[in-house]
């Protein structure tokens, strides 16, 4: 008893600067561990982007955009040289005329075999043994032949057809348009050239959203699920914006030995973040959901207090 009697004069007689240390909150889902990075370095990119090629090798004979328009879904973009499509359709549609002629002749070929047939083996005539065997077996092999002809002219008749369609759908797609509305990025070849088939023409980038891409150390990888709440922090406006992780890699990349994530904002970020941003992203949700600037105090955005 003396013992605790001589510890409670120590504790009153603690110096008054000296800090008595604070609980530590049970980390937050999502929130780093102990020594983890303070952020991840990304980058904004679009919410969606595609390299728009051509289908087919051809001459690039014209192009509707350069690099900074702006394009709506569905307009064209560029087009190429039809005119060797065009000719080698118009031959195809000739052999295809030409096919179903002989599937034609081929048909009534049939029908005359099959009603020769008729008579050669009608119920009268083979009572009366009017045609001997070598006769009937002639009748019987000419059926044979005229319906194997028609198959062959009706499986050429398929294949001219399926030609035609194909030309027609290049033809078509000699017309490149925009899948989605956005920006024209990058125009790597001019008109005039070559082009191999799915050969980049032009680049376009979605004005429908933007996400950040970033990379986590595979060690610290298994701390981020979907989902988790993220602080994204955009260098050049000075934002803090809340976000969630959107997807994760399966699997490390084996040079970077890093694993590659997205993140997305929980609400459309302003026009000042475009694309190619370099971006910090903390794990943690970002307190009162607030858009903080490096020049200014934190403004609420979504009623917190």
């Amino acid at each position: 008893m003396s013992g605790f009697a001589a510890a409670a004069p120590a504790t009153a007689a603690r110096a008054p600067s000296e800090e008595v240390p604070l609980p530590v909150p049970a980390p937050v889902s999502g929130a780093p561990r102990p020594g983890a990075p303070s952020s991840f370095l990304g980058v904004v990119i679009p919410h969606d982007s595609v390299e728009v090629s051509s289908k087919f090798e051809g001459r690039l004979e014209r192009l509707e955009v350069d690099v900074g328009d702006r394009v709506e879904q569905g307009e064209v973009l560029a087009r190429l040289d039809v005119r060797p499509l065009v000719q080698d359709l118009a031959a195809a549609r000739a052999n295809l005329q030409g096919s179903r002629a002989e599937e034609q002749a081929a048909s009534l070929a049939l029908a005359e075999a099959r009603e020769k047939k008729g008579r050669y083996f009608s119920p009268r005539s083979l009572e009366l043994g009017v045609y001997s065997q070598e006769e009937l077996a002639k009748i019987r092999y000419e059926e044979s032949t005229a319906t194997a002809r028609l198959a062959a002219a009706r499986a050429r008749s398929r294949e001219q057809q399926a030609r035609v369609v194909e030309l027609e759908q290049s033809v078509g797609d000699a017309v490149l348009v925009a899948p989605f509305a956005g920006v024209i990025a990058t125009r790597p070849v001019s008109p005039g050239a070559r082009i191999a088939a799915g050969q980049p023409i032009l680049r376009l980038l979605g004005t429908g959203g933007r996400k950040i891409r970033f990379a986590v150390p595979e060690e610290q990888a298994r701390q981020l699920a979907p989902g988790s709440p993220l602080r994204l922090s955009i260098d050049q406006p000075g934002l803090t914006l809340a976000g969630h992780v959107e997807t994760i890699a399966p699997e490390v990349d084996a040079a970077a030995r890093m694993v590659f994530a997205v993140a997305a904002f929980e609400a459309q970020p302003p026009d000042t973040v475009a694309t190619g941003m370099v971006a910090h992203v903390q794990p943690g949700p970002t307190p009162g959901s607030v858009v903080q600037r490096e020049s200014s105090d934190p403004t609420p955005t979504q009623g917190g207090p």
